[in-house]
């Protein structure tokens, strides 16, 4: 059987995707093979030029070499851009761990065919640590790295590959970087603010049922144009700007930028907030009355609605919880989340119908050696803190050393300093490929497939008063279809209804935890108890269905307890260890891990009804509809 024939059964029985593409190719006379001194190696013809991909004299050596720079026991997963003719994995699977991942990327797939040709490489698929995508798409890098984000990894790209095609090298690598960094930053973030949204929206229950739903002004305003200026380090610079079109577009400004736009004489029409934390509430303290409607999520911190003078109108929520609520007091709108407020306030802009939508201060940079515009609250409170041990500049420096460096192409050329998670907001504006949507930031992070346009260049039509008087009818109309007395007293029948089916649930979840803590015990025995494992699963099957009949409580109770779904479903290992259990014990655990976050979540929960009906029943609403106690 010739290497060829060899190889392609094992690919296929390993890898089929990647077979198939190798079985489809053809020869376009980009890869030719040529023998080096001790071993076959490809060269790549492309843009009038030839790369050898591996060393011609002694590819095993120069793939010793490489391997020998990476301290592989520091790392579990390996994701690897450029296959070659995979001397270079080879030697990397010799030193990985056993329980190790090696994802290789590879563009080419008559690069892959003339190595299955060129060389035995049928151990090499036959390792179930190895892993092969041939014109990787993002969607077939995000399957293989699921629920991968937890590992210790490492980014590598054979040399050679580079060589013959570096944009494709660094854009997979681009990729999984981004994936497993969302991934990281889904789970840190849902451990941190998961019971704080629950909190939140308990608290701000009245609010909700009181306030005008932001889409009473969806699609309001079409053919109308829409700045969103957000805050970063260039927004200052786009002042002038904004205060030009201040009454020939609408202005719409997220939380941190709101202060400094006052400041400045520019009194946004809408201002949009969506954090749960206390900080961004302070971005309104000595806030004046004014005619801008807040637009806030009903997760924001409850001092919001305190501190901010003007009107307010609510959003929906993405979090199941609230379906319950809204079927109550009506659809508050709904509006996309991408990590940044400044993505909130896009997608509003949006959802009013408004067109062309300009953003400004969207820096994703650290413009200047900044992370925010000089003058917003955050830039303040820098100087606030500021002390002989902990200055401005100090505090500025770390901003910028907290996550590695990523330098990018800049929008007034050259490249400027990012970081990862700034890269996620750049994707996700990126990703909506939008052609209403105008960069007219000052200076930062150049979007691509984005219209870049200086503002300079733009002068909007007059618009008059015309966009002021939409907004004040629109609200007046919000206002009176509230029927805001009967609302809560419903809110109030279904929190008491809700109460009752937790204290019936409760205890059926902690016999399920005794019950997983029993089956843990059996998993790790020898000889295992048959009988009673059975049993177990039996009355576990019977809590399952128990838990299902509830209906109403299950998204409630799941808001609760997101890190818990989100590293189960992730495949992300419940403690440290995990890895080297059975797979009998693995699922025991993961059992147990599930029940105790159902318990833990159900008693959270009941909690947080028991706070809505005081929130309820001791909260009226002034006449702009902002509560107080």
């Amino acid at each position: 059987m010739s290497f060829f024939d060899n190889n392609m059964a094992a690919l296929s029985k390993a890898h089929p995707a990647a077979a198939d593409a190798v079985s489809a190719c053809t020869d376009d006379g980009t890869v030719a093979v040529v023998q080096g001194k001790n071993g076959p190696i490809p060269e790549v013809t492309a843009a009038g030029r030839t790369v050898a991909l591996h060393s011609r004299f002694d590819p095993e050596k120069e793939a010793t070499r490489f391997a020998g720079e990476i301290d592989a026991g520091s790392f579990d997963l390996f994701v690897v851009a450029g296959f070659g003719f995979a001397y270079h994995i080879e030697e990397l699977l010799k030193r990985a761990g056993r329980d190790a991942m090696v994802l290789v990327m590879e563009k080419s797939p008559l690069m892959v065919r003339r190595a299955l040709e060129s060389r035995d490489l049928s151990s090499l698929f036959g390792d179930p640590r190895f892993h092969l995508i041939i014109g990787p798409r993002e969607e077939d890098i995000a399957t293989l790295l699921q629920g991968k984000s937890t590992r210790r990894t490492t980014f590598l790209t054979h040399r050679g590959s580079h060589q013959a095609d570096p944009a494709f090298c660094a854009n997979v690598v681009r990729i999984a970087k981004s994936y497993l960094s969302t991934k990281e930053v889904n789970i840190a973030t849902l451990a941190k603010f998961e019971k704080v949204w629950s909190i939140n929206i308990a608290r701000n229950i009245g609010a909700v049922a009181d306030l005008p739903a932001a889409r009473r002004f969806y699609g309001a305003f079409k053919g109308y144009p829409a700045i969103v200026a957000s805050a970063g380090p260039s927004l200052s610079r786009s002042i002038g700007f904004i205060k030009k079109h201040a009454e020939r577009a609408l202005i719409i400004a997220v939380d941190t930028s709101y202060g400094l736009l006052r400041r400045h004489g520019i009194e946004p029409q809408f201002c949009v907030t969506v954090d749960p934390q206390a900080i961004n509430a302070r971005y309104f303290e000595g806030d004046i009355p004014g005619r801008t409607v807040l637009v806030a999520d009903p997760s924001s911190h409850p001092s919001v609605f305190r501190l901010f003078r003007g009107r307010t109108t609510m959003t929906g929520t993405a979090f199941p919880m609230m379906k319950w609520v809204e079927e109550i007091c009506g659809e508050r709108g709904e509006i996309a989340h991408g990590g940044s407020v400044s993505t909130n306030a896009y997608d509003f802009a949006k959802r009013l119908g408004a067109s062309p939508v300009i953003v400004t201060g969207q820096d994703l940079a650290f413009t200047g050696g900044y992370a925010h515009a000089r003058g917003s609250y955050l830039d303040e409170l820098v100087h606030l803190r500021s002390s002989r041990f902990s200055t401005p500049e100090m505090f500025n420096r770390f901003q910028l050393t907290a996550l590695p460096p990523i330098f990018v192409r800049g929008i007034r050329g050259g490249t400027v300093h990012t970081n990862q998670k700034m890269m996620i907001f750049l994707k996700w504006f990126e990703d909506r490929k939008d052609p209403d949507m105008v960069n007219a930031t000052f200076d930062g992070a150049f979007m691509k497939g984005v219209r870049q346009v200086g503002q300079d260049e733009m002068l909007l039509s007059v618009t008059g008063d015309g966009l002021r008087g939409l907004i004040d009818g629109l609200w007046e109309e919000g206002l009176r279809g509230r029927d805001r007395r009967n609302i809560r007293a419903m809110l109030q029948e279904k929190c008491f209804e809700m109460r009752a089916d937790l204290g019936g649930l409760i205890p059926v979840l902690k016999r399920a935890v005794a019950l997983s803590e029993d089956l843990m015990e059996q998993a790790a025995s020898q000889p295992r108890d048959g009988a009673k494992i059975s049993y177990i699963i039996k009355k576990l099957d019977e809590a399952d269905r128990a838990i299902h009949a509830r209906t109403g409580l299950k998204d409630m109770i799941g808001l609760a307890i997101q890190r818990v779904i989100h590293t189960i479903t992730e495949g992300h290992e419940t403690e440290e260890g995990e890895e080297v259990l059975s797979e009998d014990a693995r699922v025991a655990r993961r059992s147990l891990y599930l029940y105790r976050g159902l318990l833990e979540g159900a008693e959270f929960s009941a909690r947080v009804l028991w706070k809505m009906i005081g929130v309820l029943q001791n909260t009226a609403a002034d006449e702009s509809g902002n509560d107080y106690v």
